[in-house]
């Protein structure tokens, strides 16, 4: 008899330890949203009420933009859209009935918090201090951002400076990856439109969602500068500092930065 009641208190605790993980588990009720940025972009913060991302029109690059839902670690493509499905699009990215505004991570310190937003190539404040002004005809599409919030993603591992001609500018640091993100909770959805037909992500209990935005070149192309397309996009003529790893800066071909950049002044309409 006493191994009997020994035994029904034990099933009590794991039954008792069950629902309470159960609740931890289910009490937050969200989902996240994660969105990734690579290749020729710009991302542009000059408007307070919206953040828009503008994809260069840039020959031998081919936007792409991928959603994908993650259960468990597993991902599974559910819209995938490439080239001319994009072609002089604008994509509207909404929260219905959520009040809020895109905003950027800073933390007390950057330096010890790689996550921090300052750590992404901003042109206007790091290389040039001034606003510079879009010619917007070069992009190939837009999106526009009504939420989120943009961070770091991770930073190169090498240092990078700028030069122009025989000139250095003083910059001279990692360079960080863009990317966003959202919590979706109960009663949720993300909805993006401007692609001919609505896209809602629901919030789910078991679910997360990835959404890649790129606009890279094939994996064959030769080594060029790429940053040197960014130049083509401004109004503003301003010298063309170019970006070199520290370490290699007496080295050539110099390495490519073909990734997202940040423009903390200017709008992109």
């Amino acid at each position: 008899m006493k191994k009997v009641s020994i035994l029904v208190v034990f099933v009590c605790i794991c039954v008792a330890t069950m629902m309470v993980n159960n609740v931890g588990i289910n009490a937050s009720n969200k989902c996240e949203v994660k969105f990734m940025f690579d290749g020729l972009q710009t991302i542009a913060f000059g408007n307070p009420n919206k953040v828009t991302d503008g994809i260069l029109d840039v020959h031998h690059h081919t936007p792409k933009l991928e959603i994908k839902e993650v259960q468990k670690g597993r991902e599974k493509v559910i819209a995938n859209f490439e080239g001319k499905d994009l072609y002089k699009k604008v994509l509207n990215i909404s929260m219905p009935n959520n009040p809020h505004k895109p905003t950027r991570y800073y933390s007390p310190d950057m330096n010890k918090d790689t996550s921090d937003f300052r750590w992404c190539l901003d042109i206007e404040n790091d290389l040039f201090q001034k606003q510079l002004y879009l010619k917007e005809d070069k992009f190939y599409y837009k999106i526009n951002f009504q939420v989120g919030e943009f961070v770091t993603d991770h930073v190169t591992d090498d240092k990078y400076q700028f030069v122009t001609g025989s000139k250095i500018h003083p910059f001279k640091r990692e360079i960080g990856a863009p990317a966003a993100h959202l919590t979706l909770e109960k009663g949720n959805s993300l909805l993006i439109t401007g692609l001919g037909k609505d896209i809602l992500l629901p919030y789910s209990s078991n679910l997360s969602y990835s959404i890649n935005i790129t606009n890279l070149p094939p994996k064959e192309m030769a080594n060029i500068d790429h940053f040197g397309f960014y130049y083509d996009v401004l109004k503003t003529d301003v010298p063309r500092f170019m970006p070199i790893v520290v370490k290699k800066a007496t080295l050539s071909p110099r390495p490519f930065l073909c990734g997202a950049m940040v423009l903390g002044k200017s709008i992109i309409n």
